[in-house]
């Protein structure tokens, strides 16, 4: 799986497809989230959520961890260019499961649309990697497709996702065809849901979870 090829244009992608929806997603629970000072971002991708996340949090370190080089490197430049203070953010090029971090002990895990790219048994292991390097008391914020519960939205959320799932295993070779929600794995790793918010006809979820 890379995103290697779409990493310039994945921006201009989301505008064209979602507007600002998806990104209204990724700040649903910011505001809420207590002040943490060691913060993971995980699968951060192009660098929506993290000049919002370097405001919100001006004195927390950031690692941001992305397999795609590329990705990284837009996510750098967004921040620069955003002009928000980027010192205490650090960029780390690493497959999750095969990342060796020095420390951990992280207060608050970030995961915005990144565990969909995950089939269930890689979603298991991705999800119980990231919980070995919380605190027992760590936070967690996701964001992410979903289907919807029924009726029209229903079918239009599987049609939608259907499409993206199609779109992504051909052009960035992701694995997964379907979505497996995290929710036992997170619960397995002792965290509970604490806040939810859909929207887009139940098609996005921004989730708050926390353990402890």
């Amino acid at each position: 799986m890379s995103f290697d090829r779409l990493a310039k244009a994945y921006w201009a992608l989301e505008a064209i497809s979602a507007g600002g929806k998806m990104q209204r997603c990724r700040m649903a629970m910011l505001d809420a989230i207590p002040a943490p000072r060691h913060v993971l971002l995980a699968g951060e991708g192009h660098g929506r959520f993290l000049p919002e996340c370097v405001r919100r949090f001006p004195n927390a370190r950031i690692v941001v961890v992305d397999a795609s080089a590329v990705m990284l490197d837009v996510a750098r430049k967004r921040l620069t260019d955003s002009g928000t203070a980027a010192a205490r953010v650090e960029f780390v090029h690493a497959d999750l499961a095969q990342w060796q971090c020095p420390d951990g002990g992280f207060e608050l895990i970030v995961t915005q649309f990144f565990l969909d790219c995950f089939a269930a048994d890689a979603l298991a292991a991705v999800v119980a990697r990231l919980a070995a390097l919380a605190t027992p008391d760590a936070h967690w914020l996701l964001a992410d497709f979903q289907i919807a519960s029924h009726g029209l939205a229903r079918w239009r959320s599987r049609m939608i996702v259907g499409l993206l799932y199609g779109f992504f295993r051909v052009v960035c070779g992701v694995a997964a065809d379907h979505l497996v929600a995290p929710d036992t794995e997170l619960g397995k790793a002792g965290f509970s849901r604490h806040a939810r918010v859909t929207s887009e006809w139940e098609l996005l979820k921004s989730e708050w979870w926390r353990r402890g």
